[in-house]
Parts: C-alpha cells; structure tokens; sequence
C-alpha cells in the first residue's frame, strides 16, 4: 500500500499534434504509468512542466514513494517564484495503462497560460512530470467529482473548453437509455460541424441588448466605473434615463434605464 492516494510519474512526450482548432493533444509515456489508475471520467491531474532548463526543481515530488502534498507542495511554495516549476491541472482524455501511455488535451488561449505556451511548442522527447492516482492503492476515488444519482437516467452537463475532455469521459460511461443534454462554450466548433460531430439547430445569430432594462438606485454620487458602464449601455440600445421607483423597502429614488 502507497502512503499516499496518488504518486508521482516522469514522464516523456511521446506524441504531439493538433486536434482541432485551438487544441493540442499531448501522448505521455513511461513504463510507470502501468500503475495509473485508468478511472477516467472527470480525474484530475497534475502536470509539472520543466523548467526553462528542462529540469525539476528539489522539493521532493519524485521520493518513492510519493511524499504527501503537505510535504513536497509546502516546499514548491516556499521556492522563488522563478525557481520553482510551473503546477497545472488537467484531465486526461484517454488513459492506457496497459501501454503505459495517457493523452491530455490542452486548449491553446490566448493570451496564453504557461501551459498553453509550453504546449504549443512541445515536442516528442521533452520531459516533464504528472501526478494522478495509483491503482496499487486500489480503489480510493482521489480527484473524481463526478457522482451521478444511482438510477438517474437523465442528466445535464455544462462546461467552458476546458472541461471538454471531462466530459467527453464522463458521455461514454453513461448507460444506454438514458439522455444527456450537454451546454458548452466553444470559440470555434466549425471543424466539428464540417465534419459532422455536431449538428446546427439554430442559425447564426447576434443577441440583441435593445430592449434593456438597468435599475439602479440613485444617480448621486456614481462611480466612475458605472457611470462608463451605463454609457456604454446607452450608445449600444439608445437607452434614455427615465424616473423609476425606489428599491423595495427603501426611501430612496431611483432610475431606469429602458
């Protein structure tokens, strides 16, 4: 038994390519990763990106066994900012063991993050290192958040870019009958149209801020921020300020714009 639910694994690039616009699939490998757990679904993980020498830092990550995280986390803090590795977390998208390899997808933003640029420029054969679940603790559910009702057969995904793979995992391990409806915010989803991964039900269209409604309490003493705010707002809808009642429970007048 590992003193810890998770451990820590050097890994190296084996594969890097673009998948779809603004996303970069990084293939990791090393004989270890036969230990990782292959729970899929939302798990998180970390990935410790190499410093500018494509070295690790010395707080500890890489003792074996792995250190608990109020061991070797406390010491990562405690190094200068610019001496210590980048931590960021991320999901796996598809993880096998049996080959020793696990893919994460990451979206490349802009501006970006030192993830995205290190990603964006990855190549096989770089080194960097992660830490997830080991299976030779058995099962311990460490960095899962994804607890479905027992029985549920209908459910609601909602989710920004980044959690595109968490819930790609999550969609294959739901039971067949039920129905999954899924919101996600996507910059760019042309690829996937064209390609017919996903269907349009709706046609282009801008929302339209006119009409709008702003209630506000009073006109005294604005700040400067609000003031911009309702300029703003007005120039956009052609907005005009009109008398409006005061807050409920409140002496105090107030203005409407609409």
């Amino acid at each position: 038994m590992r003193p810890w639910e998770y451990s820590a694994f050097a890994v190296t690039v084996a594969d890097a390519r673009d998948i779809a616009p603004g996303w970069r699939r990084l293939t990791l490998a090393a004989p270890e990763l036969r230990d990782f757990a292959p729970w899929g679904l939302d798990q998180r993980i970390k990935l410790v990106l190499p410093l500018p020498d494509g070295g690790l830092a010395d707080f500890g990550l890489m003792t074996d066994p792995t250190p608990h995280p109020s061991d070797w986390y406390a010491r990562w803090k405690a190094l200068p900012e610019t001496e210590r590795n980048v931590l960021r977390t991320y999901t796996p998208s598809a993880i096998r063991p049996e080959q020793g390899e696990i893919d994460v997808d990451v979206l490349l933003h802009e501006p970006p993050g030192p993830a995205s640029a290190w990603a964006a420029q990855a190549t096989p054969g770089e080194r960097l290192w992660i830490t997830g679940p080991d299976r030779r603790n058995g099962w311990t559910g460490y960095g899962l958040h994804w607890q479905p009702v027992a029985g549920a057969t209908r459910w609601l995904l909602v989710g920004d870019e980044t959690a595109f793979p968490a819930i790609a995992n999550i969609l294959r391990t739901l039971p067949e009958g039920g129905r999954a409806d899924v919101l996600l915010e996507a910059a760019d989803v042309r690829d996937d149209i064209d390609a017919g991964r996903l269907v349009r039900v709706l046609e282009d269209w801008t929302p339209v801020l006119a009409p709008l409604s702003l209630y506000y309490p009073s006109r005294r003493n604005p700040t400067a921020a609000f003031k911009a705010f309702v300029d703003f707002a007005r120039r956009r809808s052609h907005l005009t300020t009109q008398p409006g009642r005061g807050l409920p429970g409140s002496a105090q007048g107030g203005n409407t714009l609409g």
